[in-house]
């Protein structure tokens, strides 16, 4: 019986590739092994087509683009209108006044000091503006949606909107403040 092996492996045996006593015989691929070989260059082709031969992406792209100036559209409409004179009154209630100082320790004085002097954050107790005009609604804006360029967060979703308003009535109460070792005015000088 192992003459009759000998005699087939003989005729797959390739003449000369012995090495260190291994011969190396011509035998095929089984065919299973050929099936998934097959199955991924078919598999290649169809990708390669729909990745460089379709417009897919420009269309995915455009309706995530219009899904995205869509959820737009929908906080800025979910935003309460509130108009100067209703940020003003404001002013006029310590409640209110003391909630946003205690809101703005807490979040904003490690940036713009706890007295609103100025650290890393611009100085808020003089009348320049570097954003805005110097309104609370103004104020509220950049509390909001925040000065990505500078390194203020947006705290839009961070903090609920009637905090941010108690946190901008707050700074527009610190205007005249004098403290000591205040950052240097920056921006635009507002008249009040």
């Amino acid at each position: 019986m192992s003459e009759d092996k000998a005699r087939l492996n003989d005729d797959n045996i390739i003449e000369g590739y012995e090495y260190d006593g291994i011969t190396e015989l011509d035998n095929p691929c089984p065919d299973w092994l050929m099936y998934i070989f097959y199955f991924t260059v078919f598999l290649s082709v169809f990708f390669l087509g729909y990745h460089f031969g379709s417009n897919s992406k420009n269309e995915i792209l455009e309706s995530y683009m219009k899904k995205l100036q869509n959820a737009q559209t929908q906080v800025v409409e979910q935003l309460p209108e509130v108009s100067e004179s209703e940020l003003v009154a404001l002013l006029q209630k310590p409640a209110q006044l003391t909630s946003g100082e205690e809101i703005f320790v807490d979040k904003c004085a490690l940036c713009h000091g706890e007295f609103g002097e100025g650290l890393i954050g611009p100085n808020l107790i003089d009348n320049y503006w570097m954003h805005g005009k110097g309104k609370i609604s103004d104020i509220a804006t950049t509390i909001r949606s925040g000065i990505q360029d500078k390194g203020m967060a947006a705290w839009k979703d961070r903090i609920p909107e009637e905090n941010i308003l108690q946190i901008a009535a707050y700074i527009k109460s610190l205007k005249g403040a004098q403290t000591e070792n205040a950052k240097e005015p920056e921006g635009e000088f507002i008249e009040d």
